[in-house]
């Protein structure tokens, strides 16, 4: 089993620009108010493969990969954790005038005890990732 969550929105900046935004997770922070401690660990430019240590609130430390980088249309992330492991899936298009889609897909597999808490919890997270980081990403862009 796993939580899924799914959320959109359309952001008033050009397509790479937020492509590259939200591809370095440096700026995680700044929009997910549940990241902090985002450290590069891989040399080199963000692309395929680049590696971040983050915390993140309530479940803990991540080593997080750049699995999928195919700009400015799609990038996934791959975080890891003792407790949970998250697929988080982007796809980004031009919205006419300057502006962006964005489409993102949640995937949270839960480990070990958190399994046992997954059915209690599932409703809990899939509406705070579906209500809150559209507007807090759209937020973020336009400051």
């Amino acid at each position: 089993m796993a939580v899924t969550a799914h959320w959109q929105t359309r952001i008033e900046q050009p397509v790479e620009h937020v492509f590259d935004y939200v591809a370095d997770l440096k700026n995680e922070p700044q929009w997910n108010p549940d990241a902090s401690n985002v450290v590069k660990m891989s040399d080199g430019p963000v692309g395929l493969g680049t590696e971040w240590e983050e915390d993140f609130a309530r479940v803990g430390h991540y080593v997080t990969k750049l699995a999928q980088y195919e700009r400015p249309s799609e990038l996934a992330f791959d975080a890891r954790n003792p407790r949970t492991d998250a697929f988080v899936a982007f796809r980004f298009a031009p919205a006419g005038d300057g502006a962006t889609d964005v489409s993102c897909d949640v995937r949270l597999t839960m480990k070990g005890f958190m399994r046992l808490l997954e059915p209690l919890l599932t409703p809990m997270i899939k509406r705070q990732i579906e209500s809150a980081r559209p507007e807090t990403l759209r937020d973020a862009l336009s400051a």
